[in-house]
């Protein structure tokens, strides 16, 4: 497989999370990982047991990017001259 599946479109607002990690065996006992966010009930999980460690070093890039994102919108804006 070479491509991201989708099962319909999502949308989903971080907040503050929860986020987490789940590793298990499936009903055949092959292992699975999963990254979920959110919580029981509300949550996306994320299968990544069939993902080379390539793309999930994109994701880290990705999330690191989103990251200094925040953190530049979080510094004060200057204020223009009015003139």
């Amino acid at each position: 497989m070479n491509r991201a599946e989708i099962y319909g479109g999502i949308n989903l607002d971080l907040n503050d999370g929860p986020i987490r990690t789940k590793h298990f065996r499936d009903h055949d006992g092959k292992p699975c990982a999963q990254l979920i966010i959110g919580e029981a009930g509300q949550s996306v999980a994320i299968s990544v047991t069939r993902t080379s460690p390539d793309v999930l070093d994109e994701l880290a890039e990705a999330v690191a990017e989103l990251k200094a994102w925040t953190l530049r919108q979080q510094q004060p804006q200057p204020l223009k001259a009015v003139v």
